[in-house]
C-alpha cells in the first residue's frame, strides 16, 4: 500500500503465477455450449463459479479473482526468457478478465534480454503500452513512468498517480540532500582531523597508522549511513578504501 499524507493511493497485490495457462485456456474455450456466446469476463465468471476453480485450477482462480477485484494488472516479464506459448496463453486468459493490462519488462539491461521479441509478441496481443525496468539497475525515472502509464490506462486514477509522482520526487530530493550532508560531514571531519605527537619517528609512525584507521572508520560510518538512506543492504555495494 502506497500512501501520501496518510491516504492510501495505490495498493499492489503480488499473486502467484498461472501454473497451467495452456490447459486453462483450452478449458475456458470449452465452457460455452454450442450456440451460446460468452465474452471474456462472462467466461471467467462461469469458470470461477464451477468446480474446477476449486480443484485443478485452484491457483489460477486466485489470480483471476484478484484481477477482477483490481483496477488493472501488471504483467511482469523476465525479458531474458524466450516468448513461449504458455506466456501468450497466460496473457489471453488474463485479457478475458476485461481489465487493463500493463506489461513490465524486467532485466532489460541484461545482455541476454529479448526485448524486441517481447515487444513484437505483446503487440500481436494488442498490448502496445509497456514499462521497461531493471531490478538490478533500476532507471531513475522507472517508478514515475509506471505511475504515468497507469494514469493512461485508468484515467480516473490520474490525480492519485500524479500525487504519487510528486511525493516520489519530493522523497528523492530529500534523500539527495541528506546524502550530500552525510558526505559533506565526512569531508569536514576528515579535513579537520588532527593528531598532536612528539617529534619521535616511532610515535609519528604509530600516530599516522592510528589516523589512517580513524579516517577509515569514519568513511565506513558514512558508507553505512548512505546505504541505509537509500535502503540498500550492506552487501549490495562493493567498496574500496579511499586513496590519498
Amino acid at each position: 500500500r502506497l500512501s501520501v499524507d496518510g491516504e492510501a493511493l495505490l495498493e499492489l497485490y503480488d499473486t502467484p503465477g498461472l501454473e497451467d495457462a495452456i490447459e486453462l485456456l483450452d478449458y475456458l474455450e470449452r465452457l460455452a455450449p454450442p450456440g451460446e456466446r460468452l465474452d471474456g469476463p462472462a467466461r471467467i465468471e462461469r469458470f470461477l463459479a464451477g468446480p474446477e476453480a476449486r480443484q485443478r485450477f485452484e491457483q489460477e482462480a486466485k489470480v483471476l479473482r484478484q484481477l477482477l477485484a483490481s483496477d488493472a494488472g501488471l504483467y511482469v516479464v523476465d525479458a531474458r526468457e524466450p516468448v513461449l506459448a504458455k506466456y501468450r496463453d497466460e496473457l489471453a486468459v488474463l485479457a478475458d478478465c476485461g481489465k487493463p493490462l500493463l506489461p513490465v519488462l524486467n532485466f532489460v539491461r541484461d545482455p541476454r534480454q529479448r526485448e524486441e521479441e517481447w515487444r513484437t509478441a505483446l503487440a500481436r496481443l494488442g498490448l502496445h503500452a509497456l514499462v521497461r525496468f531493471d531490478t538490478v539497475a533500476p532507471p531513475e525515472d522507472g517508478e514515475r513512468r509506471l505511475y504515468e502509464s497507469l494514469a493512461l490506462l485508468i484515467e480516473a486514477a490520474r490525480p492519485r498517480m500524479e500525487r504519487l509522482i510528486r511525493d516520489h520526487e519530493r522523497q528523492a530530493a530529500e534523500r539527495l540532500q541528506a546524502g550530500r550532508l552525510l558526505i559533506a560531514e565526512l569531508l569536514i571531519d576528515v579535513a579537520a582531523c588532527r593528531r598532536r605527537v612528539a617529534d619521535d619517528a616511532e610515535q609519528i609512525q604509530a600516530a599516522t597508522r592510528a589516523l589512517h584507521q580513524a579516517v577509515r572508520q569514519r568513511e565506513q560510518q558514512c558508507v553505512e549511513a548512505l546505504l541505509r538512506l537509500y535502503a540498500f543492504r550492506p552487501d549490495d555495494a562493493a567498496g574500496r578504501a579511499l586513496e590519498r
